[in-house]
């Protein structure tokens, strides 16, 4: 039996086309994607070494000024001392509010207590927030004198509770003490600028929270928590 010539292409053709498409589907697709994973994970690392590399000049720089970050480091040290001195915390916030012009209503401030690293902001606020707010009862009065400073007009409502020089209960050589300090003020403009002054040392204030309020028919207040800090280890 004698096949058509036509057939017999059309057979071939038939053919072909399926070695062609097993070929493609088989082969020729699997090395495509292995070929584009293979792009992509290369992009991927030279984004990632183009990271390492800013992050290592970053390092290079810092450290060629080591010298500057350790001044400053000594300064903030300097600013730790190895008795509460919470006059001076009383002293900077006076001053703060003269250089502001905001009024300070009260400066409450706790017992001492172990210092915590802060890491995350429960643990700033404390699992209830109850660090950002002030003390109910405060222990003692303090005057003000003390209170204003050399250069701070006196509060109207200043308390503090009584703190040793011995540097708290001595189960840590850091310790912290936490100071709320209520002012009133104009607007938040004037708010930041209180805030800001508060850091200008030299006693080393650290400013954990900060909430502006205002009643239907009373001033705009800020109430800051911030952290004094003590260290008894030379």
């Amino acid at each position: 039996m004698k096949i058509p010539a036509q057939l017999v292409n059309l057979l071939g053709i038939v053919v072909i086309a399926a070695i062609l498409l097993a070929g493609v589907a088989l082969i020729a697709l699997p090395l495509y994607g292995q070929a584009q994973a293979t792009d992509s994970e290369t992009r991927t690392v030279s984004q990632t070494n183009d990271i390492y590399v800013a992050q290592v000049t970053q390092l290079q720089t810092d450290a060629d000024r080591m010298p500057q970050i350790s001044a400053d480091v000594e300064t903030l040290r300097r600013g730790i001392p190895v008795i509460p001195q919470l006059d001076d915390v009383h002293e900077l916030v006076g001053a703060a509010a003269t250089e502001t012009g905001a009024v300070v209503v009260s400066t409450v401030m706790t017992d001492l207590v172990p210092w915590t690293p802060r890491t995350d902001l429960g643990a700033i606020l404390g699992e209830d927030g109850a660090t950002a707010a002030a003390p109910e009862q405060p222990s003692a009065a303090e005057t003000p004198d003390a209170a204003a400073g050399e250069n701070g007009a006196p509060p109207a409502d200043e308390t503090s509770a009584p703190a040793t020089d011995s540097g708290g209960d001595g189960s840590s050589p850091q310790q912290q003490v936490t100071a709320t300090i209520e002012v009133e003020v104009t607007d938040a403009a004037q708010a930041a600028a209180f805030i800001d002054a508060l850091g200008a040392g030299p006693r080393l204030l650290a400013i954990g929270s900060s909430v502006l309020t205002k009643d239907d028919d009373g001033p705009l207040k800020l109430i800051v928590t911030a952290y004094a800090f003590l260290r008894t280890e030379n």
